[in-house]
């Protein structure tokens, strides 16, 4: 039996690739059953906003509005919401063949399959097929799986732009943590090493592929929106992920990939002004996580999961 999929987008201050995205997946061989747009922007262009009410009207997606800019709530906004089966979850600045859905859809035919990791490509659509022997290691596997991989296979990697799951798993999981605020860095990896911890993996289907246009080709609009030289919310994400999933055999490493990431990052270091301003809001961003770890995650409630 072929599962019903619903596409959902979390998207804020996207114009004409948001109407591009939307598009592609309105031309796909096989359709989904809903595409859920969840828009976190204040104020659309006109003809962004034109297009979508246009589309709603036809009943051929679903546009919901929410208030505050956060990546995590508008995935499970969509999620509680959805009539699917499979939800798939999809940035708003990709592209896709026309078989994408098709491809996402042809794993949930085996019963034992209950979540999809897609490949995600840049503009260059660089393909490999090395695959670290690190990348399959249960704890740190995902640092080292290389997303533009070319060989189906299990893995605890993920991109929330392209993966799919049967909705009853993410319900089960909590969903995405709404701790992780705007669009934080390790949301998606949370709910991964949460997926993997419930004692599941992602089959990973290169034929599910995307290209993600990325801030050359796409300079405006979703997480870039927030004009932060600090990466303040990135910087809390990342402590607040590591004290919730580090031990003593992976903590050095996961401190170590969050201060070169945002902190001695090629473009901080190619400003050096920045570095130490960097370092000094990323040190101060722990005690702010620390609250955050105490207080506990912000799943999605069992009782708000009823259609």
């Amino acid at each position: 039996m072929t599962s019903r999929v619903s596409c959902i987008i979390p998207t804020l201050n996207r114009g004409t690739v948001l109407v591009e995205t939307i598009t592609q997946l309105l031309e796909q061989t096989t359709l989904a059953q809903e595409i859920i747009v969840v828009d976190q922007t204040s104020e659309t262009e006109v003809g962004t906003e034109a297009m979508l009410k246009e589309w709603k009207d036809q009943h051929r997606i679903r546009w919901i509005r929410q208030p505050e800019p956060n990546a995590s709530k508008a995935r499970n906004m969509g999620a509680l919401i959805a009539k699917g089966d499979v939800l798939l979850f999809l940035d708003d600045d990709i592209q896709m063949g026309r078989d994408f859905v098709a491809a996402h859809a042809r794993n949930y035919l085996d019963p034992k399959t209950v979540a999809v990791s897609g490949q995600v490509l840049e503009i260059e659509k660089e393909v490999t097929t090395r695959l670290k022997a690190r990348s399959k290691d249960p704890d740190i596997g995902w640092i080292h799986f290389p997303k533009n991989y070319g060989e189906r296979c299990t893995t605890s990697w993920m991109a929330g732009g392209n993966f799919s799951v049967r909705r009853s798993v993410y319900l089960e999981v909590g969903g995405m943590d709404e701790n992780y605020r705007r669009g934080a860095f390790r949301e998606e990896t949370d709910f991964a090493m949460r997926f993997l911890r419930a004692g599941y993996r992602f089959q990973f289907d290169p034929t599910a592929s995307v290209v993600h246009l990325g801030i050359d080709a796409v300079p405006r609009g979703g997480a870039r929106t927030w004009r932060d030289p600090l990466q303040w919310h990135h910087c809390i994400g990342d402590w607040y992920f590591n004290l919730r999933f580090m031990n003593a055999s992976n903590a050095l490493l996961l401190i170590w990939i969050g201060f070169r990431h945002l902190v001695t990052s090629r473009y901080n270091v190619m400003r050096p002004w920045r570095l130490p301003v960097s370092a000094f809001c990323w040190f101060l961003s722990l005690p702010v996580a620390l609250i955050l770890r105490i207080q506990g995650p912000k799943l999605v409630a069992a009782k708000r999961a009823d259609r």
